[in-house]
């Protein structure tokens, strides 16, 4: 499974995803915290902002399109 991490990638790839493959299905995971995932439906990249800003340090968001839950590529992994 491959992700994208590079920043300039990262951004590119998640309007993309958003702009070509849109709502997108938004995980929240917490690594080393032992806490269950947090789950967001997002129709609009400014919706991710929103969630983005919430976010502490240490946190990763994975996207996918709801359209292609099973997406060969990994999906886009941002971290905070």
């Amino acid at each position: 499974m491959s992700t994208s991490v590079v920043p300039a990638v990262r951004g590119e790839r998640v309007s993309a995803l958003f702009d070509e493959k849109a709502p997108v299905l938004v995980e929240v995971r917490f690594p080393g915290m032992g806490t269950s995932p947090d789950w967001y439906f997002c129709r609009e990249e400014e919706e991710l902002d929103a969630i983005r800003s919430r976010l502490g340090p240490g946190a990763e968001v994975r996207l996918h399109s709801v359209w292609d839950l099973t997406d060969p590529t990994g999906g886009v992994v941002i971290g905070k």
